[in-house]
């Protein structure tokens, strides 16, 4: 029985989190920081990889279980998920065509939110787009741990560019042109992935800032690239990227009052 899938009305500051990939000794580690930190936080904002899988649930079996009793003990009612490419997809994608639109529990504590999906957190409209092409998929197999489904559509991209523009756009993928220590990992990543594995990580960063130049966003917040880091822009937006589990930037307090970010250190 999910505890709850809408914030407290006095709700004025979420945790927001980069990647975790399924890792019970960290959430060990941060859950605990979160409550030390922010004990009037009771919803987490994570952006993918957040380790949601059916068959093992890989790296380590219990993690699903780990994370609503850390939640529990951290005081964390809730945690949204902007889903990641290292995702069971195969299981995400049933799960959301089943409801069409709304979000899907993964956990008793832990939503996962389709693509598009938008909602209001204290006063302020908010877009989760998930979803990123995988670098790696030659060390990986089709249907068992990595699913084409993981990159957005351009039908999905083009519903997601439409309608009223949100304030906070929270992805897991990263934009065309991210920060200067973003675009150093992408360039990274590009010595060693093959070249159709290139091209799919191209698309799916053309297809978020698709959806990004559409909205405009105040914030956007993503994950996947492991690389700490925020640009600002000449108009006053701001693009974060998150680091990944055992990163200290791996969270952020998101004051929804003023619309700030900023990192969640000891």
């Amino acid at each position: 029985m999910i505890v709850s899938d809408r914030p407290r009305p006095d709700e004025r500051r979420v945790v927001v989190a980069g990647d975790w990939h399924g890792s019970i000794r960290w959430i060990q580690t941060l859950l605990p920081r979160i409550r030390r930190l922010a004990p009037d936080v009771k919803t987490i904002l994570q952006l993918g990889d957040f380790g949601y899988w059916l068959a093992g649930e890989r790296p380590g079996k219990g993690y699903l279980a780990a994370v609503d009793f850390w939640a529990k003990q951290a005081g964390i009612e809730r945690i949204w998920v902007t889903p990641g490419n290292h995702e069971d997809w195969g299981r995400l994608s049933q799960l959301f065509a089943d409801r069409p639109g709304e979000p899907v529990p993964i956990t008793d504590r832990t939503l996962a939110l389709p693509r598009g999906y938008r909602f209001t957190l204290g006063g302020r409209t908010f877009m989760s787009f998930g979803g990123a092409a995988s670098y790696d998929t030659h060390h990986r197999t089709e249907g068992v741990d990595w699913w084409p489904t993981e990159l957005a559509t351009q039908e999905e991209t083009v519903a997601a560019a439409s309608g009223p523009r949100v304030e906070v756009l929270l992805t897991h993928e990263t934009v065309t042109s991210p920060s200067p220590q973003v675009v150093a990992e992408m360039i990274n990543n590009r010595a060693w992935a093959p070249e159709d594995a290139q091209a799919r990580s191209a698309l799916s960063r053309r297809r978020v800032t698709q959806v990004y130049d559409y909205h405009q966003p105040r914030l956007l917040l993503h994950g996947h690239m492991h690389t700490p880091d925020v640009m600002t822009l000449p108009d006053g937006r701001q693009v974060w990227s998150l680091g990944m589990d055992r990163q200290d930037r791996n969270i952020g307090m998101l004051d929804l009052d003023t619309l700030t970010f900023d990192w969640l250190l000891e």
